[in-house]
């Protein structure tokens, strides 16, 4: 059995080999916010550009969001809260117990993880979060030991010069874009490992219990970018639980681009460059954005849904984001996701809510508009996952997470049987 002691010994070696030195956010707190009217909601967000605040989930009108707020904002964001009369709720007086909770989660089966990978999948898959050198491991794990519906190819490599993988299933063997298809990506912000463990727990569903969803096989094919932010991720897991970005330099005091507002279509140029937000210099600035680019031009003509895993919000959003834009086929969008909502209610999950992304959020370019808009696939979605029952955001306990990471494969499921009921179009020859 691993002791505290055990733990404090792995966290301090894993830092000196890594020379890394951990971002505290001892003292920084964790409210609810929960907004009644539309001033206040403007409020509120109008805050979520402020400096020391960071909103784990974004406002919205008459529910609970999360939201971090830095020791020296306190004072002020509780009483601009108090003064328009904005209901909210600490939730946690210091952050980095949050962390630190998890973290010890993590190191209690840090022995466990030496064991043979088939053996790890079949007894723990969902006890403890995947570094990304396991979930590369699995992946290829997985392509040997089921050749017959596997494949594993790399689409890019990042600043750090980490792998981009991308894993494919198919009761083919290869998909060969004669049968739908539906593209998933996760880990597009890296500290959303909700996203990232939800779209592992698919692949393993997928693959080594195939024969119990058949249904998801019979007529469709998957296409994975499990992590599509590999740098970011191994930063979150080594000094920064709370970062979002890549890790290229932007200037001689910043890191990071937000590859979500990286896309070309409806690009807009953001100068805060140390924000969280950053959209980058240019469009398709960043190495992930135009390996995940190169994967949706690569399988387009066949993918019949696409589906970016985030989190957290309980929302399920369609196109367009960068504008107040209703998409052609809005109503068609829009029954889907409640039909997709619909599953997950029934299953006593929560109430997903359903909508565009301008309109639910606020306007801004991602991938989902990108494929959309750029490349014609008319079931485009971002899923924002739960955030957990005890609003903690990204930092969520194993059970909750196993929770969550079931309720998002009800929602893979009907996805991919209504993606299996359309009909892919002929080649088209030179």
């Amino acid at each position: 059995m691993t002791n505290i002691f055990d733990i404090v010994v792995i966290l301090s070696t894993i830092c000196m080999l890594a020379a890394c030195e951990t971002v505290s956010y001892r003292g920084y707190k964790v409210y609810t916010v929960h907004p009644l009217t539309r001033a206040q909601l403007d409020i509120l967000k109008r805050m979520n550009d402020g400096e020391g605040m960071d909103f784990w989930s974004t406002p919205r009108l008459g529910s609970n969001s999360s939201v971090m707020v830095s020791p020296n904002a306190a004072d002020s964001f509780t009483m601009s809260l108090n003064l328009h009369n904005i209901s909210h709720q600490l939730l946690n007086a210091d952050a980095q117990q949050l962390i630190d909770q998890e973290r010890v989660d993590q190191m209690k089966h840090f022995r466990k993880r030496q064991v043979a990978f088939h053996t790890v999948v079949r007894s723990s898959m969902l006890d403890h979060i995947w570094t990304l050198d396991e979930i590369y491991d699995y992946m290829d794990y997985l392509a040997r030991a089921y050749p017959g519906i596997v494949r594993v190819k790399n689409y890019g490599t990042t600043y750090e010069g980490r792998p981009i993988k991308v894993i494919t299933i198919s009761a083919t063997g290869e998909v060969r874009l004669f049968r739908p298809v539906v593209l998933v990506d996760g880990g597009v912000h890296a500290r959303e490992w909700a996203s990232h463990m939800s779209v592992l727990y698919l692949i393993y569903q997928l693959v080594e219990r195939s024969a119990e969803n058949s249904d998801m096989l019979a007529n469709t094919d998957w296409v994975i970018m499990p992590v599509v932010n590999p740098d970011g991720y191994v930063y979150t897991h080594a000094q920064n639980r709370l970062w979002r970005k890549n890790r290229v330099p932007v200037n001689p005091i910043c890191r990071g681009v937000d590859v979500n507002r990286n896309f070309p279509f409806q690009w807009s140029f953001s100068g805060g460059e140390c924000s969280d937000g950053y959209a980058g210099p240019a469009p398709a600035s960043e190495a992930e954005t135009r390996a995940l680019m190169l994967l949706m031009a690569t399988y387009a003509r066949a993918t019949k849904v696409y589906l970016s895993v985030h989190s957290c919000g309980d929302l399920i959003l369609y196109p367009y984001g960068y504008s107040y834009v209703q998409a052609p086929n809005a109503a068609e969008l829009h029954a889907l996701g409640e039909r997709v909502a619909l599953a997950v209610l029934a299953n006593n999950g929560p109430h997903y809510r359903v909508g565009s992304a301008s309109y639910l959020l606020y306007p801004s370019n991602g991938s989902d508009d990108f494929i959309y808009g750029s490349l014609g696939v008319q079931y485009a979605y971002t899923l924002e996952l739960t955030c957990g029952i005890a609003g903690g955001g990204f930092i969520v306990s194993m059970p909750e997470m196993r929770k969550i990471a079931n309720e998002a494969f009800i929602m893979f499921n009907v996805y991919g049987i209504f993606a299996g009921e359309q009909t892919v179009g002929p080649r088209h020859r030179a």
